[in-house]
């Protein structure tokens, strides 16, 4: 037993209290440097510090999208209908609208944030300009673009659109749709079931869910990768089938994705304008 009295040693070592020994290690660092606890068996808690972003070295992103004119010939999960082309070099992207309100100084959307990687492969975001408005980042991946600030309108006017070259054309990277009667109303964002894993990370997917309109078609769903290995083909990874309602699939051994791989859900129906929608978390971890 120690001399608790006597004993002027910084030790805290205890022979009956070993959960004790060595707390440092028992400790983890935010961003900032301050110390936070490592949680292990409690996963509420661990979840909690993962979005507030205080685990080192860790980080996670949910991806969602939606197709709403679902057909037999099989789609990606994204607002633009199709599947869905990625760039083989990186560009500037421009943003343009189908309302002429959308513009730098209009009622409508004036800027967006688009969210993607640049040429390395590396997390890149920018504002840029609706009305044609360019990019000073080359992006070689977009996967995610909300509106960032409005006129008085508070939201898009049109469908806003992002692609490879000025004036409408190139390649469609992501789109803002419009849902709604009336005129609709500005989604303010993508939903594109479509992401790569960024350079210097392994992505590691833990849940993945499908929704399915029409409670009489059947909506097949899968999950698509392509590693950056020089292999150009998509393979599937996992299936859902779905008639009007929602699977949900957790991983208790997630499945492990490599840097720059390409990612994404495709489906098809068996009733045309069938409406499909789906939803995959991804840890990320630092190599």
């Amino acid at each position: 037993m120690v001399d608790r009295a006597n004993n002027n040693s910084t030790s805290y070592e205890h022979p009956q209290e070993s959960n004790l020994f060595n707390v440092h290690k028992a400790m983890e660092y935010n961003a900032l440097g301050q110390p936070i606890v490592r949680t292990t068996g409690d996963t509420y808690n661990w979840s909690i510090n993962l979005s507030a972003g205080d685990i080192s070295g860790m980080s996670y992103i949910e991806k969602f999208g939606r197709n709403d004119t679902m057909s037999a010939n099989i789609e990606t999960i994204w607002d633009g209908g199709g599947i869905y082309t990625y760039l083989t070099s990186a560009s500037s992207v421009y943003v343009t609208s189908s309302d002429g309100d959308d513009n730098p100084t209009g009622n409508g959307a004036r800027t967006v944030e688009v969210q993607g990687l640049d040429e390395n492969y590396a997390l890149a975001t920018e504002d840029v300009e609706v009305d044609d408005g360019a990019s000073t980042t080359t992006f070689i991946r977009v996967f995610r673009v909300r509106t960032k600030t409005t006129g008085s309108s508070g939201q898009a006017e049109g469908i806003i659109s992002v692609r490879s070259a000025s004036g409408g054309g190139g390649t469609l990277l992501a789109q803002i749709q419009k849902v709604g009667t009336g005129g609709g109303a500005s989604l303010g964002q993508t939903f594109m079931c479509v992401y790569t894993v960024p350079a210097g990370k392994t992505a590691y997917l833990t849940q993945w869910i499908v929704g399915a309109g029409g409670q009489n078609a059947d909506t097949t769903a899968f999950f698509m990768a392509r590693p950056f290995d020089g292999d150009t083909a998509f393979n599937a990874k996992d299936i859902i089938i779905s008639a009007g309602q929602q699977f949900a699939k957790d991983y208790k051994v997630p499945l492990q994705f490599t840097e720059k791989t390409d990612l994404e859900v495709r489906g098809f129906t068996s009733s045309a304008g069938n409406d499909c929608s789906s939803t995959f978390n991804l840890i990320l971890i630092d190599n």
